[in-house]
């Protein structure tokens, strides 16, 4: 399925449109005059919809309850996914959440481990505002309650992954973009509202007093995320149709469905980067960087250091501040989808004094730095003109280039193999210390290109085990079978 027809399934329009909504209302202005301020009453009023609407009675998603004495969470067909994964875990659960004071409401989807018939492993990242709300309830030592919906309209589980900020409820961008308000009914063993039409809800409480450990699970990076303590949660209740579907998804390295979600997300979210980053023509999440891994933006360059000031801006707001690398180009650059003649357009452009490596805040779930939740990022200028002296061609395997780099530096004798991808590493494989090799080619009108070599491939689809950017950086983590 086409990648920029695959969302329609989900918005029922292309997710550009969206955007070009949301840009509007961002630049909506006072009405100057009678008929101006009749051209923008409609505008006004399809906002109602935004707003989710809190009903009465219960919904087809409690048609049927099951008590805490009955509660088996081994009724439902919950995955285990890869071998070494820890457990079967619920892949599309839709976390509602809300702060102790009851003001703010949250929607995550977050991954949810069983440990038994009556217990998940809540793996919400430190970042996330679930994790903020239960950091509340902690302190005032009280139980945090929870309810997880399976199921319903694809575009909640959207709204679930969507960087919303911080104390802004999801469910008003699926008003936004369905122009209808989402309809929530109460849980029954708790204060939580959830959308009617869900089908299957599960619900309970969180001890902040209690953790357990939780992995290891093989994640969308390709690596298994190792073991490690999270809150646990005890079902109360669960409630269902009578009919209900099980939503789940495969988790693993690209490509995969999460791919036509983060595209999406991608899109929509463009202009409320443009405040910020006014001088932004576009950007591209590419899936093989894992979305959050690697942005490739277009701008438009007024003065000297712009595109590092785009570097900082980006790394320094929400969740856009887990980006590890950042590639710039000019508005004279190619289609940002056009991965060929971009990369090309970049090595041409690749000046030693436009590249900045720093330090910032990293994912949760970033398996690539030496220590949790900080980690090197790279920032790339390449919106000049081409350079003068061109990026040489080296006609090495890999293999030949990785023993030159242990001859600089032997103490990386023993690393993870670059491209075994996948492969559980030995305890001596693990290293303290970190390592990053950069393997690139510039094609120039006097240089063929070198059909042979193994590290020319063509960069597509079938090519994603060779990325841009080799880091053989480690965090103790598993490489994926």
């Amino acid at each position: 399925m086409p990648l920029k027809n695959s969302p329609k399934k989900i918005f029922a329009k292309h997710p550009d449109a969206l955007a070009q909504g949301i840009d509007a209302l961002l630049k909506l202005k006072p009405p100057k005059g009678f008929k101006a301020k009749l051209a923008m009453l409609p505008k006004l009023w399809s906002l109602k919809n935004v707003f989710p609407k809190r009903l009465k009675g219960k919904g087809e998603c409690q048609e049927i309850i099951i008590p805490k004495e009955q509660v088996d969470l081994d009724t439902l067909p919950i995955l285990k996914t890869w071998e070494e994964d820890g457990g079967a875990f619920i892949t599309m659960g839709q976390v509602y959440t809300q702060s102790l004071d009851g003001e703010m409401q949250n929607l995550g989807m977050y991954r949810l481990q069983q440990y038994d018939k009556n217990r998940l492993g809540m793996h919400w990242q430190i970042h996330k505002d679930a994790s903020h709300f239960f950091d509340q309830y902690q302190k005032a030592g009280k139980k945090m309650p929870i309810s997880v919906a399976i199921g319903g309209d694809p575009l909640y589980i959207w709204c679930g992954q969507a960087p919303m900020p911080y104390g802004m409820f999801e469910m008003l961008l699926y008003g936004y973009v369905r122009n209808s308000n989402a309809q929530l009914v109460k849980s029954i063993s708790n204060d939580i509202y959830i959308p009617r039409d869900v089908d299957i809800v599960i619900e309970g409480f969180v001890d902040p007093t209690l953790t357990e450990i939780e992995g290891p699970f093989g994640d969308h990076t390709g690596y298994y995320t190792l073991k490690e303590p999270f809150p646990v949660m005890d079902v109360e209740t669960i409630t269902m149709k009578k009919n209900p579907v099980f939503q789940a998804t495969v988790v693993g390295k690209p490509p995969l469905e999460d791919k036509y979600m983060g595209w999406a997300t991608e899109r929509i979210f463009l202009p409320m980067l443009k405040p910020m980053a006014p001088d932004l023509i576009d950007y591209n999440m590419p899936e093989n960087g894992v979305f959050h891994n690697l942005i490739i933006a277009k701008m438009q360059t007024l003065y000297k250091g712009h595109a590092m000031q785009f570097m900082h801006a980006f790394w320094g707001v929400g969740q856009m501040s887990f980006v590890k690398h950042a590639l710039f180009v000019g508005e004279d650059a190619p289609e940002l989808e056009n991965s060929e003649a971009l990369i090309e357009h970049i090595l041409n452009r690749l000046d030693p004094a436009k590249i900045l490596i720093t330090q910032g805040i990293v994912d949760h779930l970033d398996h690539s730095s030496s220590e949790q939740f900080v980690g090197g990022k790279l920032g790339l200028d390449a919106t000049g003109a081409e350079v003068k002296d061109g990026i040489e061609s080296l006609d090495i395997s890999d293999k030949d280039l990785l023993n030159k780099m242990q001859d600089i530096d032997p103490e990386h004798q023993n690393p993870h193999p670059i491209h075994e991808p996948y492969q559980k590493p030995s305890l001596r494989h693990r290293r303290r210390k970190n390592l990053c090799s950069i393997s690139t080619y510039r094609k120039t009108r006097n240089t063929p290109r070198p059909h042979q070599s193994s590290h020319h491939r063509r960069y597509d689809e079938q090519q994603y085990q060779r990325p841009l950017y080799a880091h053989l950086e480690s965090r103790k983590q598993y490489r994926r079978k």
